[in-house]
């Protein structure tokens, strides 16, 4: 029926609204020890963003304010880790 078609079809809108707000503004953080992987870290992102066309994270691109830096784990869908000798000594890769 017409009323049950246009209904659903306004189902299926709202559920894909509400899937897009809960989206997250950054696909990938990555989290890297700068002395030990951050020049990987920058190519990574580079492929990463070419590949999946999302927004990757990385602290040398956008951190202004050291105290948001957790916040930007959070906007971001998926974590990935460059493991360095350092990385688990430094407090903010701990965090992260």
């Amino acid at each position: 029926s017409a009323p049950g078609l246009s209904l659903g079809l306004v189902a299926f809108r709202l559920s894909a609204y509400a899937r897009q707000r809960r989206r997250k503004p950054y696909r990938f953080f990555i989290s890297h020890h700068k002395a030990g992987a951050g020049s990987l870290a920058r190519l990574l992102k580079f492929h990463l963003e070419q590949a999946v066309k999302e927004k990757v994270w990385i602290d040398c691109d956008d951190l202004h304010n050291l105290e948001l830096l957790l916040d930007y784990v959070w906007m971001s869908a998926q974590v990935v880790a460059l493991r360095s000798p350092d990385m688990i000594l430094r407090p903010w890769c701990v965090g992260e």
